[in-house]
């Protein structure tokens, strides 16, 4: 349903359904875009946690834009693959993040889908396992999903995952 709407005119960028990411990545996308991902300030609006605290660092109130691209690790992650992210930057701009060139133009909406996914996983490791993950482990979970998104692509462009696990594997 959310899908068949993506043709009607609309201010929101959905061109995230057009990439090559799994259907469940998409709707984390369109969660995402849409200020609806269950981070701790929305739940905090919906009188779910009384605190809105990021229990990852501990250091600043758990918005979206805060996991996915300002908390420590997070910021790290996207320093270390070569993606500036202004200070400004925020959640709307998701697929509009300055591609480093050592990265293909070719699927970089699913590359950074790639990477905002394991993001979100790492997160909800530590709230709900008390997991902790190195960079190091999450390059290389990054790189298996490469690997299995690879099969998602269009056969031209399927030696772009390698590409990726290139810069994965750069960034440990």
């Amino acid at each position: 349903m959310i899908k068949s709407s993506r043709d009607q005119p609309q201010q929101m960028d959905n061109s995230f359904w057009r990439s090559c990411a799994p259907p469940r990545i998409q709707f984390f996308a369109w969660l995402v875009l849409h200020g609806r991902l269950q981070c701790k300030t929305n739940l905090f609006k919906k009188k779910i946690v009384d605190n809105v605290t990021c229990e990852v660092c501990g250091g600043a109130p758990e918005t979206t834009e805060h996991l996915l691209f300002f908390c420590p690790f997070s910021a790290t992650v996207w320093q270390r693959l070569g993606v500036q992210l202004g200070e400004d930057v925020t959640a709307r701009d998701l697929l509009h993040l300055q591609r480093p060139e050592s990265l293909p133009p070719a699927h970089f909406d699913t590359f950074v889908l790639l990477c905002c996914w394991q993001l979100w996983k790492r997160r909800n490791g530590f709230v709900f396992r008390q997991e902790s993950m190195s960079l190091l482990q999450f390059m290389q979970n990054c790189k298996l999903d490469a690997r299995a998104w690879s099969c998602r692509l269009p056969r031209r462009d399927m030696s772009v995952s390698d590409l990726w696990c290139s810069a994965f594997s750069l960034a440990m």
